[in-house]
């Protein structure tokens, strides 16, 4: 089988902010996109990206680029506005539909999966009945554009207001992409994009960590790993039914239980386990 190849739009940047109040919306629609790249390319996927910084990037030139691009598939990575919550994603109505529409209900089953609400798939037409949005209209692949949650709902923006959250977002966004192209998803043992990996000399014997985390929400797991993470641990996620938040990689298990101990002090639980 061909590699895959996917374009991700990271909506806004520059001087454009996109939606404003509790998130910047174009901070948002980034980390979210360095979050799906790095789950991508995890798997092997060929990854072209609009931006990797706060930057101008026009709806125009992102269009542009993703066609040269040729990819498989095409995500646009928005965040809403106006008063509601929850997500939704919004698919083409011309000849990609089909395709586009599958893409749309894998990527929502995740989100929903994740403990996002979801508005549901959607289109949304112009007045002269192709699709509104350039993104759907322009792009020569399936491709559909999500809106992740709502920058002006204090709920919504409270579940997603770090890099982390926003980055794990972008992660269950892969997921539904990986479902799409019926590739299975591997166990994740790294950090999230953006954030360097520090990988001890020896992490190839490295046997054993504390596991002190189990959630069906990926909400709930990124935010326990930002908090371990802003601590100054060395948190990396584990990826089966569950997604696991674990601390260190320790080459025996007496080195792990000290670890468990100290972040038993700290009004945490967790136990030790194997990788």
């Amino acid at each position: 089988m061909m590699t895959k190849r996917v374009f991700i739009g990271g909506g806004h940047g520059g001087k454009d902010p996109g939606a404003l109040k509790y998130i910047k919306e174009a901070d948002a629609n980034l980390q979210m996109a360095l979050g799906l790249k790095a789950e991508l390319e995890r798997h092997g996927i060929i990854v072209g990206v609009s931006r990797l910084k706060d930057e101008d990037d026009p709806l125009t030139e992102e269009i542009k680029e993703a066609n040269a691009f040729a990819p498989d598939v095409a995500v646009e990575c928005h965040n809403n506005a106006g008063g509601g919550d929850g997500f939704e994603v919004y698919h083409q109505t011309n000849g990609y539909a089909t395709k586009s529409i599958k893409l749309a209900q894998c990527i929502e089953a995740r989100v929903v999966a994740s403990g996002q609400k979801s508005r549901g798939v959607k289109t949304r037409l112009n007045g002269s009945g192709t699709d509104y949005f350039g993104w759907c209209r322009q792009v020569k692949a399936p491709a559909v554009l999500c809106e992740g949650f709502f920058v002006d709902n204090a709920t919504d923006s409270r579940d997603y207001n770090t890099a982390a959250k926003q980055q794990a977002f972008g992660r269950v966004y892969a997921w539904g992409v990986l479902d799409y192209l019926g590739i299975a998803i591997k166990p994740q043992v790294d950090k999230p994009a953006g954030k360097p990996v520090e990988q001890p000399q020896a992490d190839k014997n490295l046997l054993y960590t504390v596991q002190v985390g189990a959630f069906a929400s990926a909400k709930s797991a990124a935010d326990l790993y930002a908090k371990l993470d802003d601590m100054g641990y060395f948190v990396f996620f584990k990826n089966d039914a569950l997604a696991k938040v674990c601390v260190g990689k320790f080459a025996t298990q007496e080195e792990a239980q000290k670890t468990a101990d100290d972040l038993k002090k700290k009004g945490f639980g967790g136990f030790v386990n194997t990788i």
